[in-house]
Parts: C-alpha cells; structure tokens; sequence
C-alpha cells in the first residue's frame, strides 16, 4: 500500500484531489482521439434518404435530416468530437421552416439543383457543389423549388457548442410567408459557388501533401471563427498528414482510398469518412474530389493548431 493511501482517501472525501498521484490524466502526453476513423457509403444512406422523404413529412419536424452518429460517443449524435455531418432531404414543394442557432452550420449541394437556402433575407441557390454557409444567429431555411427530390450534405459544430454549454435556438414561424418572398439576387455573402471552387482548384499548385487544397475564406481567415472548410483534389497518393482537429470528408466526385488511422477506406461518389484529431490520414485517387469540413478554427484561435507530416 501506498504510504500516502490514507491521504489521498481523505482529500477525495473532502473533494480535493491531489496532483501527485493523477497528473498524466490531467495533462496526457498527446491527444488521444476516442473515436476511430468511420466510413459511410452513398449506397447504404441512399435508401434511408428516400424512406424519410416518403414517411416524414416535412411539416412535422424542424429538419429531414439523416445525420451520421459514431457509434465511439455512446449514443450521442456526434459525426466527430466536436462536428456533425448530415444529409437533408427536400421534396418538390417543401419548406424547412426557417430558424436560427448559436452553432455554425454549412450545406454542400450533392444532389440539391432547384433548392434554396435563404439567409438573412439573402438567396443562395444550390446548384452541384455550391457552398452556402449559415453563421451563427442568421435565421435561414430551405425550399424546394423544382420538381424532384432534392438532397444536399449539410455539417454544424453543434456538439462543439454544446459541449461548451453554449447553444442557443429560435425556432420560426410555419405560417411566416414573407421569409420565402426574396428577390433573384444573389449573396456572395454566404454563397461559394462550385464552378468558381473548380476553375480556382484547377489553377492551383499542389500542396505540402500533394493535393491541390483550396480554403474557403472570409477576409483571410476561415470562413467562420468555428468552422474552417477545404476542397481537395487528389491526383496521386498524398503525404500522411495528421493534425490537432478533427475533419469530415464529403467524396465530391470520384473514386479513392484513405488510409486512416490503422484503417483503409474505399470510397466512391456522395461517401463520408472522418478523421479524427491527432490521427495519420493519407489519401490515393487520379482525379477525386473531397469537401472537407474541420473544426480547425477553433483550434488555431486557441492556439492548439499543431499539424505534422510524415
């Protein structure tokens, strides 16, 4: 038995714990993720996507979306530590009331052609691989203004603001018609289109890893204090990278593996896959493309951003 046994029981008893004995919990060497790098396939959502437009009607929930929960976080909705990845899916003639939160969320168009998103009175159309951000506390909410179903990948830092006890939500009105009546014009303010996100790629050097990576920005820094998001295109095997954010990679187009972790995915088209924080990731394709949404910014304005390469 230890000398100071009787010690350390009596601080617990009185609710003071002490260092000696516990400081490599308190201060670990190094990040160590608890979740392990997941994989999603199209092919499994897809169904699910159709079933929920079929069985859910749209004037019954806030949202039909289909978020992706890792099962390492025991049964709380979380995609990685700190983010959510989801698709939402719109029938013709839908609209998903508008509302606003403290957390701040993104849609990528997949499949999403004749959708709007609606921020702050502003239209942002939704064509194949447009951005459109919602930052925190802007009202926004989506239609369906074609004749299809239409589906798009949606992520938000929800259990980032929760876990700082942080959220905030206002729900808005069903019957607020006047939300819905903007004009044609468009944002630049909360809207990336794809094509621009193409030709800007495609005059790119490759990086550090190999990849030729674009990062959406807003006046030099991320697009949103909490959110940092990339689009990625990999033309050979890319160098193994690992970094103290965490990361949820949306397959834009194409076909590739990953290796992550102790793990190796074979995605296609409409996959997702995370990286978890502090985890060697590599990527190999001959012309795919990745959106990437990360948590990175909270981490550098807190100044625990430390990247390596292999």
């Amino acid at each position: 038995m230890r000398k100071d046994a009787a010690l350390i029981s009596a601080l617990e008893r009185s609710n003071i714990h002490p260092l000696w004995d516990r400081y490599q919990r308190i201060t670990p060497m190094a990040p160590r993720a608890k979740d392990a790098p997941m994989h999603w396939r199209w092919r499994d959502i897809e169904p699910f996507a159709a079933r929920a437009a079929e069985e859910v009607g749209i004037e019954d929930v806030e949202r039909r979306a289909l978020i992706l929960a890792h099962p390492a976080f025991e049964g709380q909705t979380a995609t990685t530590q700190n983010l959510i990845g989801a698709f939402t899916v719109l029938e013709p003639g839908d609209k998903a009331v508008p509302h606003r939160h403290s957390a701040a969320a993104i849609r990528f168009s997949t499949a999403a052609e004749g959708a709007l998103t609606i921020v702050n009175g502003r239209r942002c159309e939704m064509k194949e691989a447009d951005l459109v951000l919602t930052p925190p506390m802007c009202w926004h909410g989506h239609i369906n203004r074609s004749g299809r179903r239409t589906i798009w990948f949606d992520a938000a830092n929800m259990p980032a603001i929760c876990a700082l006890d942080a959220s905030f939500f206002e729900p808005g009105k069903r019957q607020d018609e006047q939300f819905w009546e903007v004009g044609d014009e468009g944002s630049s303010d909360y809207r990336f289109p794809g094509a621009e996100t193409r030709r800007a790629v495609a005059s790119m050097a490759p990086g550090t890893d190999g990849a030729r990576t674009l990062r959406y920005t807003r006046n030099g820094g991320s697009v949103m204090p909490t959110l940092d998001l990339f689009f990625k295109r990999v033309e050979q095997q890319t160098r193994p990278h690992r970094a103290t954010y965490n990361s949820i990679c949306l397959v834009v187009s194409g076909e590739g593996r990953s290796t992550i972790g102790e793990r190796t995915f074979e995605w296609s088209k409409h996959d997702v896959f995370t990286i978890p924080h502090w985890t060697w990731a590599s990527h190999d394709a001959r012309g795919a493309e990745l959106f990437v949404v990360t948590d990175r910014a909270i981490y550098e304005r807190l100044e625990l951003l430390r990247e390596e390469f292999a």
